[in-house]
């Protein structure tokens, strides 16, 4: 079957236009309307049913793009929220993955979209956006009038977590981030630095790249093992699964968890509250977050008036820190 993505690729134009064309939108020329139009016509195009519905402005559905390797419980409450709160709504919600899944929103199979994969641009969602698609994103900043944010509170629960830590002395101290391109772990270093600089200045502050899963834990604490010089040390993981990685590193060598190091995580997951000693962290919750995404997007899909919505956080001060 052929798709609006196999007609940009012939016409050499974005799915956008090719969506902006089907549609007799103005923002794209005639001329290019024509092109596009008899690409269509030679590739024997027919609209979905889906795609049809548009002109009646409402599938009753909404789409949900995540990124497809890792998630696990994280994205399952996060759906949990979106689902519950569709539903009283009216709405069906669909999980959307892969290098195509922006198609759903470009060809109308859903009346909007919450988004939380990178690999959709912000080029993309501005394209989206301008053609009238309603969003709300949970990975980035972004400022449209058809675009809104829902995000944590990054900015709270790091400081939350610094001036926790900066109660006890440490010979060293560390925050362990993750990917440069991950949106969250980029606000809550940024945070941290700024609230260990007003708050703590004394403090030298380490940090080290790594990737938000146990493996980016093991091979932080690795790091740290290799620079250890007796003290005790004190360790801001930008995620659980970091911090539960180097838990178990350094309870493998034989250091006392709480006392020697102390580590803290951001996120609350199940893990870390199971785990031996319990990770002092940062909570909240992705079932509320999936819950206040799909409510600010309903809301702009029926054209309400709507803000950005921060999701707030609490410390949850565990043996992990005061072993």
């Amino acid at each position: 079957m052929v798709s609006i993505r196999d007609i940009a690729k012939k016409a050499g134009v974005s799915v956008t236009s090719v969506s902006y064309a089907l549609n007799g939108n103005p923002k794209v020329s005639r001329k290019t309307t024509e092109h596009i139009k008899r690409i269509a016509e030679e590739l024997n195009y027919r609209p979905n049913a889906a795609a049809r519905t548009l002109k009646a402005r409402r599938t009753k559905k909404i789409g949900i793009f995540i990124r497809e390797s890792g998630g696990g419980i994280f994205f399952g409450e996060i759906l949990a929220g979106v689902i519950e709160m569709c539903a009283k709504e009216g709405y069906d919600t669909v999980v959307c993955v892969g290098a195509n899944a922006s198609d759903h929103l470009a060809d109308g199979s859903v009346d909007g979209g919450l988004i939380m994969d990178p690999l959709i641009t912000s080029e993309e969602i501005t394209q989206l956006a301008d053609s009238g698609r309603k969003i709300v994103v949970l990975d980035r900043t972004f400022y449209h009038k058809h675009v809104r944010q829902v995000l944590i509170d990054n900015e709270k629960g790091a400081r939350q977590m610094v001036e926790h830590l900066a109660k006890y002395d440490a010979e060293k101290t560390y925050i362990v981030t993750g990917s440069h391109k991950n949106f969250d772990s980029q606000k809550r270093l940024k945070s941290a630095l700024d609230a260990y600089a007003e708050n703590a200045p004394t403090v030298d502050v380490q940090v080290i790249e790594g990737v938000f899963h146990l493996g980016g834990g093991l091979e932080a604490a690795e790091i740290i093992d290799q620079q250890w010089s007796g003290g005790p040390v004190n360790v801001f993981a930008l995620s659980d699964s970091i911090a539960v990685g180097m838990q178990r590193y350094f309870q493998e060598k034989g250091y006392q968890i709480g006392t020697d190091i102390r580590i803290a995580g951001f996120d609350n997951d199940l893990l870390s509250q199971y785990i031996t000693p319990p990770l002092t962290t940062i909570n909240y919750s992705s079932k509320v977050w999936g819950t206040e995404a799909a409510r600010v997007l309903l809301q702009l899909i029926v054209d309400e008036e709507v803000e950005n919505v921060l999701i707030p956080t609490s410390l949850m001060e565990r043996d992990s820190t005061s072993g």
